[in-house]
């Protein structure tokens, strides 16, 4: 059994409510987090020495930014790890959409706090947060980051305010438009009747605070860590007591991963309620987690030469297609296979399904057809 399982990620840009959640943030819309498992360091190393002399890649450590021009380098990794059956487990995040997913979460759904989570109702928050996601106005992500920053009602109810107006006169489906207005007036008067200080803690994210007690609002390498760690654990079906998380060290952010993994495990009764195909949060141990520079690693620059190939393919064929050919094309294939049908390895993808046809996947719903959760 794998028991080192590498981390690192791609397309940090820190909290999405303070860096203005505009759609395209930036040009670095997609946020990638993969996790290799890696049992024989030793035979990686090799391997990529190998592979360094092949593609004339110079310099000791390996990077991302060092394969970005070199696609054909990355399908020759890609086979390496399938040809050793290493498990692998990609996050990969529309930043935008983990924004719209987080106010129909928080505010348009404000009504339904407290309610049993059931199949029904996961489907029609995603059907809402694809429709906000892909056709709401670009200025309601940077009012939502405004309310975050502000934490006052007048600022929550214009996101409120903004949403209504939008989904009444929105045409391109009605009758999703119209549940949205629904369910986001309905919560507006709840939000009214509140009390001032618990009406905008019901809002808002749940937050994070910094190392120097800043408030951090939604980062999506927490939810991307927390998703794997729950993959893995379905992965091994719960004999994770000897797994060791080695993860790109986090200067601002190790703090925060600690502590949400430590609340996931605690939370392990709540979060199991609801049925996942690719993942279980009912951890019965607590594998450890460590923290080390990447430049001392090649078990995590592994996985940061694939995340950050995974999160710019993504963003560049959806938004930039004329930069991409047959090897980028290639690349993405193979790294796209370490998704097995009726597994847990691979890719799993946090973004509207629209997205994700355009790229040619036929996406699954990720809970479990199993009746009430």
């Amino acid at each position: 059994m794998t028991k080192h399982f590498y981390l690192d990620e791609s397309g940090n840009t820190g909290d999405l409510c303070k860096v203005g959640a505009h759609p395209s943030f930036g040009g670095q819309r997609m946020f990638s987090l993969a996790c290799i498992g890696i049992d024989d360091i030793n035979a990686l190393a090799h391997e990529v020495e190998r592979l360094k002399s092949l593609h004339k890649l110079h310099g000791t450590e390996l990077k991302s930014t060092q394969t970005k021009a070199k696609p054909k380098f990355v399908s020759d990794l890609a086979r390496f790890l399938h040809s050793r059956e290493w498990p692998v487990f990609i996050e990969l995040v529309d930043k935008h959409y983990l924004v719209m997913a987080n106010i129909v979460e928080r505010l348009v759904t404000l009504h339904l706090l407290g309610t049993e989570p059931s199949r029904g109702a996961l489907f029609v928050k995603n059907t809402m947060a694809d429709y906000i996601a892909l056709h709401a106005p670009d200025d309601l992500g940077p009012l939502y980051a405004k309310a975050c920053q502000k934490q006052n009602r007048p600022d929550c109810r214009r996101v409120f305010q903004r949403l209504i107006w939008w989904s009444h006169r929105s045409q391109r489906d009605r009758d999703i438009a119209a549940g949205i207005e629904r369910s986001t007036r309905a919560s507006l008067k709840l939000f009214e009747k509140l009390h001032p200080y618990e009406a905008v803690r019901s809002v808002l994210p749940i937050p994070d605070r910094s190392k120097r007690d800043g408030t951090i609002w939604l980062l999506p390498n927490i939810s991307s860590f927390t998703t794997i760690y729950g993959r893995i654990n379905r992965h091994f079906n719960g004999d994770i007591a000897d797994v060791t998380f080695v993860h790109d060290e986090q200067v601002h952010f190790d703090k925060i991963i600690e502590v949400n993994k430590a609340l996931a495990e605690s939370l392990r009764d709540d979060l199991s309620r609801v049925k996942l195909r690719t993942a279980d949060y009912s951890f019965q141990s607590s594998p450890r987690l460590t923290f080390q520079n990447s430049k001392e690693s090649l078990g995590i620059q592994t996985p940061d030469v694939i995340a950050g190939f995974a999160s710019r393919y993504i963003y560049q064929k959806l938004w930039q297609p004329e930069t991409i050919n047959a090897e980028h094309d290639q690349a993405f294939h193979l790294i796209d296979r370490f998704t097995r049908a009726n597994g847990v390895t691979g890719i799993n993808y946090v973004a509207p399904r629209e997205l994700l046809y355009a790229l040619g996947l036929s996406p699954l719903a990720n809970y479990e057809d199993v009746g009430q959760l």
